[in-house]
């Protein structure tokens, strides 16, 4: 029997750490182009939810918009053509193909990325950070 593939997550300065081989897929509604990779829009905040989040992020000094963001963004994991995408995901582990969720956000904690990987959890996938927020920022101004 083949062994289950692993679930990584990752912004693109985190896939230099990647020492195996696997499927990368960006998980965004748009953002500047990479090589290798698949777009999986459907994995991606809806175009309102994306609009949402950058109103509550423009108005916003820190992260008090998380909890609002996370609780929309899981409902919509709830939903047939994003429950599509992650049996897609969910298959390719099964097989024993290792993949990436990719985003463009700098901290996975506040990311959909975390989210999508989460998910995961419950069938036995424990997605792992590839570029880990380790130690806590202070914003001087």
């Amino acid at each position: 029997m083949k062994q289950p593939g692993q679930l990584f997550t990752s912004n693109p300065a985190g896939l230099k750490k990647l020492n195996v081989d696997a499927a990368i897929l960006l998980i965004t509604r748009a953002g500047p182009e990479l090589t290798q990779v698949e777009i999986v829009r459907d994995l991606a905040p809806s175009p309102g939810l994306f609009q949402a989040l950058l109103s509550m992020r423009k108005d916003s000094d820190d992260f008090d918009w998380w909890p609002e963001f996370e609780e929309k963004f899981k409902l919509e994991l709830k939903s047939n053509l994003k429950l599509q995408a992650l049996r897609e995901v969910y298959k390719r582990l099964r097989s024993g193909e290792n993949v990436v969720l990719v985003c463009f956000c700098k901290d996975h904690r506040y990311c959909h990325r975390r989210l999508v990987g989460q998910f995961f959890d419950e069938y036995g996938f424990t997605a792992t950070e590839l570029n880990p927020i380790t130690v806590e920022q202070m914003t001087l101004f």
